[in-house]
């Protein structure tokens, strides 16, 4: 799959990458959620993996701006704050929700999910 990785942090980015990568995906990374919204608005990606809590926008907000250009669009938010109420908010918003820490087997059985099933929310 072609992943688009929005996450402010630069080193955890590139890591997450490496590790779509070492799992036989081609991911791109940016630092800035605007930045990552421009960028699935003039690219084709298959997956989207973005971190809950960034300045400027959050990932909540930003899944809800993406579903407006890109309703089928899977979605993946990230957090080290994952709660009930984050979950609910993901899967309202037709996203999947993985807690930071994660290892890649963890992260590999989410994207395949998110892949392959329908959209949560309608």
């Amino acid at each position: 799959m072609r992943i688009l990785v929005i996450d402010d942090d630069a080193i955890f980015s590139r890591y997450l990458a490496e590790v779509l990568a070492h799992l036989g995906h081609v991911a791109e990374w940016v630092t800035d959620g605007l930045v990552g919204f421009e960028r699935c608005l003039r690219n084709a990606f298959d997956l989207v993996i973005c971190d809950v809590r960034m300045p400027l926008i959050l990932g909540t907000e930003l899944v809800a701006e993406i579903r407006r250009d890109q309703p089928d669009l899977p979605i993946v938010l990230i957090s080290a704050f994952a709660d009930d109420q984050l979950a609910a908010q993901a899967h309202e918003r037709g996203a999947w929700l993985l807690s930071k820490p994660f290892d890649a087997v963890g992260l590999g059985e989410v994207l395949e999910r998110a892949a392959t099933a329908p959209r949560l929310a309608s």
